[in-house]
């Protein structure tokens, strides 16, 4: 997709880049040799053309920083097919909602090797260099939390890499709400009984375990696991969502199966933390 893009050159659009396209300009390679252009574009094919040799070179080289800092906001999707391969799937728990007043208690990250967790007092340490080996990284609602967070605390992890935040492509698509209702809405949701389980049952389970309770580090981490494991199935039916909305023929791309996790947990936990809250007390004649 990133070889067919043109939105990324200066002072080319929408607008502009379906014109192209609607005039047998299909990718970088056809542009150079066109024997003309829409008017946006037209008058500077030399100097355009040049710049998408640099970008040649620069997908040659999985220079996704580069493509995360020309694509304009919202495009950053048509990376996917491209870096997937190189792709990290990055979902974090923390002790709050503010970096300021709170701290990164785990990150895990899901790749074509599989997953792997990142904790705090244990090997969070070593997240910098694990992250050095992506070109892409996956989030739900990591441009406005995850990423952040992240930098808030460990400084500039990030910008070798493009960014692909799956919350913005499926809002366009039409998906609303939180990650647990859009895995729903597309059948992508975690099969096991952690589906109940909620971001503050992450805080608290960090709590216990830091309180002597054995079982809730490791529920944590499979909890943080089953968040990332269906981000593959919604990236592609972002990308795929999207890429049909584009006059390009161009078939969708293979879906990526759902790995399994089989990580241990403890059910007894699990069933204390979703267990109704009593209902408050209330006196005769109390309202």
């Amino acid at each position: 997709m990133l070889s067919q893009t043109f939105v990324h050159l200066p002072g080319v659009g929408a607008v502009t880049e379906r014109a192209i396209w609607e005039m047998g300009i299909l990718d970088w390679s056809d542009f150079a040799g066109a024997s003309s252009l829409p008017l946006r574009a037209s008058g500077r094919q030399p100097e355009l053309a040049r710049y998408l040799e640099v970008c040649r070179t620069r997908l040659d080289d999985l220079d996704g920083g580069f493509f995360d800092s020309c694509l304009p906001s919202g495009e950053q999707w048509r990376t996917y097919a491209d870096f997937r391969h190189r792709a990290a799937f990055l979902d974090i728990e923390t002790t709050g909602l503010s970096p300021m007043h709170s701290y990164v208690t785990m990150v895990g990250i899901l790749d074509s090797d599989g997953y792997k967790s990142y904790v705090r007092d244990e090997n969070l340490e070593d997240l910098r260099e694990a992250l050095e080996r992506y070109t892409l990284i996956v989030t739900f609602n990591g441009a406005s939390f995850d990423l952040p967070f992240l930098e808030y605390h460990f400084g500039r992890l990030f910008g070798h890499v493009a960014h692909f935040d799956l919350r913005y492509p499926l809002r366009r698509l039409g998906y609303r709400g939180g990650l647990k209702a859009i895995e729903a809405d597309l059948e992508a949701g975690r099969p096991s009984e952690l589906a109940g389980l909620s971001g503050f049952d992450a805080v608290r389970m960090w709590s216990l375990w830091r309180g002597g309770d054995s079982g809730a580090l490791e529920t944590l981490i499979r909890y943080n696991a089953e968040d990332v494991a269906s981000l593959p199935s919604l990236a592609e039916s972002a990308y795929n969502g999207l890429l049909a909305r584009l006059p390009l023929s161009r078939p969708p791309i293979d879906p990526w199966s759902r790995p399994d996790i089989d990580l241990p947990y403890d059910r007894d936990l699990i069933e204390r933390l979703t267990a109704p809250s009593p209902a408050p007390y209330r006196t005769m004649g109390a309202r």
